[in-house]
């Protein structure tokens, strides 16, 4: 076999990339002599002027696509995100898509974030993409934390953030952020990942992000530019010997997802100019599609689309009871006695709901410990009260975040985390191996407005397993059970019951305003 060249972009990232393909070649390939060769694309050669402000497209593309086209090399690795959708459908090229790792965005922050919360200062972030412009500053705006009496001259509300451009590679850009020029940077999580994850590079990357906090964005707020996270292996259709490489590498279901995902850019309009961003995640039940932001003709894109279970979409004449209109109808709450010196051990603590980090004494820990919440709800409440979050499971439930607390970006084992939520709750994480504190009990306290919506109900939506258990006495024989994914679901199985699966408690709420489906309240 001739040996096998591989064109890339000139950056320790694009490399470190080629270097992944390069392995997954070699599986198929074991004996295969294959090189890497690196060329500066448009985008590297000007550094300065914003990606917005330059003519055309595929800045970082169309410099490596001619030197595949010359005949120089055999394969062009690029990251998915940087391909435009025209360029991707071009005849001249065949493609496979090699992996996604983490497709969220981060936002790094300097060291004296706190600092500067409290001093009312304009608070400057580092980005030139006008999706990022977008949606991170008005998500920021709730999710930073709110100073607390420790700070001289503290302020409550959150000072302005501007944004201003930053150009460059990642490690560049981490630099111009340590150097002061910016207080906070946005960066692609994947990128981050990559770089650690090479030892050549691992140092580095590690001493550049030390000690800068970090908050990695939910994906329902801050979803990222379609395809980010996803690299692509591209070669001439008229190269027979490297399209049948492809072949071995293509991995069909991954495209699917891609492909769906990536059509948001012809929908919407994608490009420099793209302010909105868009997410394909599989879940159990199928796909959700997320999106958010402003289109190219101004129209706000806020959704998120998903497969509705067919005995829904055939039968819209259900009445659905909705436990979601009555969450404060099904119990009444009493919190736990704590003592001065309670203490979570473990270094990180994921928060299941705001209500379980009411006192003081726990607030107080939090503000020393790394934070995860299940949602944003409970991660804007905690910012309130000064506690920094690293980022949430965006309702999708703990089990969600698998990938992303192994990953080498925030490198956090299960072992190393506290749960806190209601004493049910910690009794079944116990129960399944997790480390869980009930920090406050639920008592059943199921209101008259709850027991006469149950009448005749058809299907119930429960946000919660427990809501099911507080009126087992009230619901229909033969109702359906619908719930979010998540802990709730697992529940529901051990209990003998197969729920109909909504990806998240607002996807419900989103599904039934664009029905005609009838509701009990």
């Amino acid at each position: 076999m001739k040996p096998l060249t591989i064109v890339c972009r000139t950056s320790k990232l694009a490399v470190v990339q080629s270097e992944r393909a390069k392995a997954r070649i070699l599986r198929h390939l074991p004996e295969a002599n294959i090189r890497i060769v690196t060329k500066k694309s448009t985008g590297d050669k000007d550094r300065s002027t914003p990606l917005y402000e330059l003519e055309g497209r595929d800045f970082f593309t169309k410099d490596i696509d001619e030197y595949l086209l010359a005949g120089e090399a055999d394969f062009a690795v690029h990251s998915l995100k940087d391909v435009s959708i025209e360029r991707a459908e071009d005849p001249t090229f065949a493609s496979a898509i090699l992996e996604r790792d983490d497709p969220r965005d981060v936002a790094l922050f300097r060291a004296d974030v706190f600092d500067k919360l409290a001093s009312g200062k304009t608070l400057i972030l580092g980005t030139s993409s006008l999706r990022r412009m977008e949606l991170v500053p008005r998500f920021l705006n709730k999710a930073l934390p709110r100073a607390t009496a420790t700070h001289t001259n503290a302020h409550t509300a959150l000072p302005e953030i501007r944004c201003e451009p930053i150009r460059g590679n990642v490690d560049s850009r981490l630099r111009q952020l340590r150097d002061g020029r910016f207080d906070g940077i946005i960066l692609a999580a994947a990128g981050l990942n990559r770089l650690l994850a090479a030892p050549e590079h691992h140092e580095e990357i590690s001493n550049l992000l030390h000690p800068l906090r970090f908050m990695l964005l939910p994906l329902v707020d801050c979803p990222p530019a379609p395809g980010q996270g996803a690299l692509v292996i591209e070669a001439l259709v008229n190269n027979h010997a490297a399209c049948e490489v492809l072949e071995q590498l293509r991995n069909p279901h991954l495209e699917a997802q891609l492909h769906e995902e990536r059509a948001l850019l012809r929908r919407f309009g994608g490009g420099c100019h793209q302010r909105f961003g868009g997410v394909n995640l599989p879940l159990a039940g199928g796909n959700v599609l997320i999106t958010q932001g402003i289109a190219k003709n101004g129209d706000d894109v806020g959704d998120m689309r998903f497969d509705v279970p067919e005995i829904l979409s055939k039968n819209t004449s259900l009445r659905i009871f909705a436990a979601s209109d009555f969450m404060a109808d099904f119990f009444s709450t009493s919190y736990e006695a704590l003592s001065t010196d309670f203490t979570i051990a473990e270094d990180a603590a994921f928060v299941s709901h705001h209500r379980a980090v009411q006192n003081e004494i726990v607030l107080e820990q939090l503000r020393h410990k790394r934070v995860w919440t299940a949602g944003t709800r409970s991660w804007f409440e905690l910012a309130k009260r000064g506690v920094w979050v690293e980022g949430c499971s965006d309702g999708f439930g703990l089990r969600f975040l698998d990938d992303v607390f192994h990953s080498p970006l925030v490198k956090l084992n299960t072992d190393n985390v506290r749960i806190l939520t209601n004493t049910r709750s910690a009794k079944e994480w116990n129960d399944d191996g997790f480390k869980a504190t009930g920090l406050y009990a639920l008592h059943e306290n199921v209101s008259d407005g709850i027991i006469g919506a149950l009448q005749g109900a058809e299907a119930c939506f429960w946000t919660s397993f427990h809501q099911y258990q507080a009126c087992r006495t009230w619901i229909p024989e033969g109702a359906l059970h619908l719930c979010p994914s998540g802990k709730t679901a697992e529940l529901f199985r051990q209990e003998g019951i197969e729920p109909i699966l909504f990806p998240t408690i607002k996807a419900f709420l989103l599904w039934r305003t664009k029905t005609d489906t009838k509701h009990t309240k």
